[in-house]
């Protein structure tokens, strides 16, 4: 059974990421970079849990 925090973990990013992907969609250039790097930085956090943290038989989104 997943750890309850790590599921609450992933489900924060994966809220971040859906906002910040609709930030590039409907934002301005300025606001479209911001929110470019918020995506590749919070892909990174989920990437980095997935291999060196998570259970690996877990799929958590």
């Amino acid at each position: 059974m997943p750890n309850d925090y790590s599921v609450a973990i992933h489900k924060y990013l994966s809220d971040k990421i859906l906002e910040a992907e609709q930030a590039i969609k409907l934002g301005d250039q300025d606001t479209a970079a911001h929110a470019r790097g918020q995506l590749e930085e919070l892909q990174w956090i989920r990437r980095y849990l997935q291999e060196n943290i998570d259970l690996k038989n877990f799929v958590y989104y």
